[in-house]
């Protein structure tokens, strides 16, 4: 993951601040997934959380990198679904964006 915005704009006027995860926030995410990281849906659980956790402030206000599953969630919900919409797109491109990306990759 890299090309992150620094600020995501929300329609409704809220602002989303990020930040990339380096391998410690990495670490300290999937220890705090517990056993959510370790069932069959661990990587869909890990990288929804991944996206969820990039989010560093919201309206200018910092929030800290949850430390629990249940700061995860609580994180998610301070997001909202407007939130996790102006995200989706920069975690889990469309299959055309993933189309043009393999292209530039055999170029």
């Amino acid at each position: 993951m890299t090309g992150l915005p620094d600020e995501v704009e929300l329609g409704s006027g809220r602002s989303l601040t990020l930040r990339e995860l380096d391998p410690g926030d990495m670490l300290d995410l999937i220890e705090a997934g517990g056993s959510a990281v370790s069932g069959a849906a661990a990587s869909a659980w890990l990288s929804y959380a991944q996206m969820i956790c990039t989010v560093r402030a919201v309206n200018g206000v910092p929030v800290q990198m949850p430390a629990s599953k249940d700061e995860v969630r609580d994180l998610a919900r301070r997001i909202g679904n407007e939130g996790v919409m102006a995200l989706q797109p920069l975690f889990f491109p469309s299959p055309e964006q993933e189309d043009v990306m393999v292209d530039t990759a055999k170029n």
